[in-house]
């Protein structure tokens, strides 16, 4: 039997969220994409861990607007969410702090409910100027991942979906 759990991808607007979708969904980037407006949803299957002798996982992903901030809360889109996935951009540090916020905001909304923080656009890091503040984040819990390489992105939904499948959320 299969598990099946809304997933919300929060974050600031630009940070990446429909990139790292469209990455792990279609296993594709494109550096041109529209703002989502709203939300999109997408679903994406994770296979069962032979290892862990789990069921496959189907994450049901709210690509959400970015524009909602911390409001997202107090809307419908939330309502049953299962798991978060609160993104950042490593080339904008005032989007971290964002990240924080939402990831606050989601264990106060969801408490006991999983979720990953994501720092995106790695790649870019060395090139913004990012290296030094990036060795001030917490190192559990955050996952550097870049939507353009894929680096990191399959294994942080794998992540989380075996986190949903253990609590049976």
């Amino acid at each position: 039997m299969m598990v099946t759990a809304k997933v919300m991808l929060l974050g600031d607007m630009g940070v990446g969220k429909t990139s790292i979708l469209y990455r792990l969904v279609h296993d594709r980037f494109d550096g041109q994409y529209k703002t989502t407006l709203g939300v999109e949803v997408l679903s994406y299957d994770v296979p069962a861990d032979p290892a862990a002798g789990g069921e496959p996982a189907r994450l049901v992903l709210w690509d959400t607007d970015g524009d909602f901030g911390t409001r997202i809360f107090d809307t419908v889109y939330v309502a049953g969410a299962s798991a978060a996935i609160i993104v950042s951009d490593v080339t904008r540090p005032q989007t971290v702090k964002r990240m924080v916020e939402l990831a606050h905001s989601f264990e106060s909304r969801f408490p006991g409910r999983p979720y990953k923080a994501l720092v995106n656009k790695i790649d870019l890091a060395e090139a913004a100027g990012s290296a030094r503040w990036i060795e001030e984040l917490p190192r559990s819990g955050v996952k550097f991942v870049s939507a353009k390489s894929g680096a990191g992105v399959a294994e942080s939904f794998s992540e989380l979906a075996e986190t949903i499948r253990r609590r049976q959320i």
